[in-house]
């Protein structure tokens, strides 16, 4: 099965904290799942690290790498997908990783409650 990563569980397999992946730790250590990461997620952790909000790895690109993660990147459809949105959540990354979980129907992982009333 195909999954994507939200920006906070991408940064808790990173640190391999089980404890805060809780159920989705299992399904990304599954090797039979294929993980994704947006490059929605490193454009908004490069973005908080600048602004001193977060301190993060050097090696993040090859952290992410190395953990077997295939990268997506921004189409237009995805964009497009923004239009059809009702405007629960606010916030610009999670608005573009919930377009592109549904317009190329893969499930997102993540714990945002907000979030989530996108994807039920």
């Amino acid at each position: 099965m195909n999954y994507l990563l939200d920006t906070c569980v991408l940064l808790w397999a990173l640190e391999g904290n089980g404890t805060k992946l809780g159920e989705f730790a299992n399904l990304i250590q599954n090797e039979d799942n294929h993980i994704v990461v947006s490059v929605v997620s490193y454009w908004e952790i490069v973005i908080k690290q600048a602004l001193g909000k977060l301190d993060i790895r050097d090696d993040l690109l090859k952290a992410i790498n190395d953990l077997g993660f295939s990268w997506m990147n921004i189409e237009l459809k995805h964009i497009e997908q923004l239009k059809t949105l009702p405007c629960i959540h606010h916030d610009p990354f999670d608005r573009l990783l919930i377009s592109q979980s549904l317009s190329e129907s893969i499930r997102l992982l993540t714990h945002d409650q907000k979030v989530t009333q996108y994807l039920l």
